[in-house]
């Protein structure tokens, strides 16, 4: 295995010095990633996908997960809701379980409603668990595997308990409708122009929550619940043979519908300039900030991602993140700073799975947010155009693979929750899952190989003049003042000009 981290180190070198150059090659091409004996994976005929792991963590327990890559961006517009009221759905009755008869059969053996039993819907996902299950009796795996099998293909959906369940959802989203997150929905079309992430937030619109026909409903679950787009998880003191073996027996004779849509992935466009969205409520307690800048920098396609491209990317991006944090972190402590808290993240550009970004988060320690930004932009200009030090880079080296030994020294205590949410994102993001053991070998010999002139490198590229976008959420208060779109513009434009100093590390003095 050693030989082929390697030999693929060796191929990325010249990859990451320039990352866009990744779609050069097809991902067939690229090293891909050693398995992880641990788990048992496969793939019925009618497109299934199943992950099986025995761990005894905790002892005669297990983890009953089944993900859909189906959330609230597939919905048109006259159906924005319907992923979320479908997820509600799934604990109001299936053909093996009619009525309430899940949620109390569950509860029986000791899995509690909304504790242990759950799910979310999100934007590109939902996900189904059953957690904490005492599996001592095989009939308890059965019927944990038939709730699964019941969800991915048997709602009965009847139009009395959809007309029950509006209430419901209007309940929901009544408590969620407050402070930031209203002032988000109004702002997102700005964030995300002409595109769907700008109108897809899960919880909907209660027009079509009120009033959609049941039909539509109906339609929507056998258009997208299909065996193509389902991932089932089992994870904990079972045998992994006879789970693998009931996953066929039970979900193979699930039929792909005729004439399947195919599932998009909405990619999210460039745009010139800065976008400023800005925005008030009276429930936002305390300003804040958020600078993105879209790119495509060390942002690993979905196609790419169980490839030996990603953890050398993944290495990078949490050594220019570590870097950065650690100077605001620095600056935090000063009383001469204007910021009291500031924050660099390098992923998914905010709502969306398909684009990139580099963000900057500042909370101001006073009213005025502006001259936090300034303050804490500056040091990100800094760090782009002069790089980091020596010192920094080993200190978050250090830190970074403290992190990793302690995680395989903790191998054999992991818990059954851990391994389910991992794979999880490996279904339904191709977030690979190795195996610590093969991470760790990566990462030691990343650790190794990538110079300090290759990070420095790397930064200035994803800060750029278009493809920004700046979010102002503040209170709607006289005591809190609104900084204007021109106000911003002034304040990133004056940083920008601005002669600066390189970084001095005061813990190399």
């Amino acid at each position: 295995m050693k030989k082929i981290i390697l030999r693929g180190l060796a191929v990325l070198v010249a990859l990451v010095a320039a990352v866009g150059s990744m779609t050069a090659q097809a991902p067939a091409q690229m090293p891909p990633l050693p398995a992880d004996p641990a788990l048992r994976t496969g793939v019925l005929d009618n497109g299934l996908t199943y992950y099986i792991r025995h761990n005894e963590t905790p002892k005669g327990q297990a983890d009953f997960y089944i993900a859909q890559k189906v959330g609230s961006i597939l919905e048109e517009d006259h159906q924005r809701g319907l992923a979320h009221f479908l997820e509600h759905m799934c604990f109001n009755g299936t053909e093996n379980f009619p009525d309430k008869n899940l949620i109390n059969w569950l509860e029986s053996v000791g899995v509690k409603f909304g504790q242990n039993l759950n799910a979310y819907t999100s934007i590109d996902e939902t996900v189904y668990n059953i957690s904490n299950v005492p599996v001592a009796r095989q009939s308890v795996q059965d019927s944990c595997l038939l709730i699964l099998h019941d969800w991915s293909c048997a709602l009965t959906l009847d139009p009395k308990e959809i007309d029950a369940e509006r209430g419901v959802i209007h309940e929901e989203w009544r408590q969620s409708n407050v402070g930031s997150m209203r002032a988000l929905e109004g702002l997102l079309p700005l964030m995300y122009p002409d595109n769907r992430y700008g109108y897809r937030l899960p919880i909907g619109t209660m027009e079509v929550v009120d009033n959609f026909p049941p039909k539509a409903l109906v339609d929507y679950y056998h258009k997208w619940y299909r065996p193509d787009q389902q991932g089932i998880i089992v994870v904990g003191d079972i045998d992994v043979d006879y789970i693998e073996g009931k996953i066929k027996e039970m979900f193979s004779h699930i039929k792909m519908p005729e004439n399947a849509a195919e599932r998009v992935y909405i990619p999210v466009e460039e745009t010139p300039g800065t976008i400023y969205a800005i925005g008030k409520d009276k429930e936002i307690q305390t300003p804040s900030v958020d600078l993105f800048f879209k790119s495509d920098a060390l942002f690993v396609p979905r196609e790419y991602r169980n490839t030996q491209m990603y953890f050398p990317i993944s290495f990078m991006t949490s050594m220019i993140e570590q870097m950065l944090n650690n100077r605001l972190a620095e600056l935090t402590n000063k009383p001469e700073t204007e910021f009291a808290h500031a924050s660099v993240d390098i992923g998914d550009y905010f709502l969306s799975k398909t684009q990139g970004a580099l963000s900057l988060s500042v909370y101001p320690k006073d009213t005025d947010v502006v001259p936090a930004l300034t303050q804490a932009y500056r040091e990100l200009l800094r760090a782009a155009r002069s790089g980091f030090t020596v010192g920094e880079y080993e200190r978050a080296r250090a830190e970074f693979l403290s992190r990793v030994e302690k995680q395989y020294d903790q191998r054999n205590d992991r818990q059954n929750d851990s391994y389910s949410k991992e794979y999880v994102k490996l279904f339904v993001d191709n977030i690979p899952a190795p195996g610590i053991e093969t991470e760790k070998a990566i990462y030691d010999q990343m650790a190794q190989f990538l110079p300090l002139e290759q990070l420095n490198q790397v930064l200035p590229t994803m800060i750029t003049e278009d493809n920004r976008v700046l979010l102002a959420l503040f209170p709607d208060s006289e005591a809190y003042p609104v900084a204007s779109e021109e106000q911003f513009a002034q304040a990133i434009e004056a940083v920008e000009e601005e002669t600066l100093e390189p970084y001095k590390d005061e813990m190399r003095e």
